[in-house]
């Protein structure tokens, strides 16, 4: 069973910039994933896609987030901050996902931050 990928330019690119990333050639990237040079030419120019093993493979070993070569609204989650904070999420209690929770909300929010303009009065 294939995948099928609306935007092949979306996942090619990822793969693409991962593998550049990593300063891997087509090649190494290939025997990496484990498939020939070939089928890595393919899909990094959005000719094929993988198999749903294949793109979970690929996806764990470039660290390449799944979310951005399926939901596109433009945010890059393949960076290796998202991902450390990914990797310990699973990590954390729920006060500490609370915590967490409450600062990224204010990070993401600003208006909702206390101001000395909102604080007269």
């Amino acid at each position: 069973m294939s995948l099928s990928i609306s935007d092949t330019d979306v996942f090619s690119g990822a793969l693409k910039k991962a593998r550049i990333n990593r300063k891997l050639t087509q090649a190494e990237c290939a025997e990496l994933l484990d498939h020939s040079l070939s089928f890595q030419k393919d899909l990094e120019r959005g000719r094929c896609s993988p198999s749903i093993e294949g793109f979970y493979n690929i996806c764990r070993m470039l660290d390449i987030s799944a979310d951005d070569c399926i939901f596109q609204d433009g945010y890059d989650r393949t960076g290796s901050t998202y991902q450390a904070l990914l990797r310990l999420l699973p990590l954390c209690d729920e006060k500490s996902l609370s915590v967490l929770l409450a600062a990224a909300t204010v990070l993401v929010e600003p208006e909702s931050v206390a101001t000395p303009e909102n604080n007269s009065g």
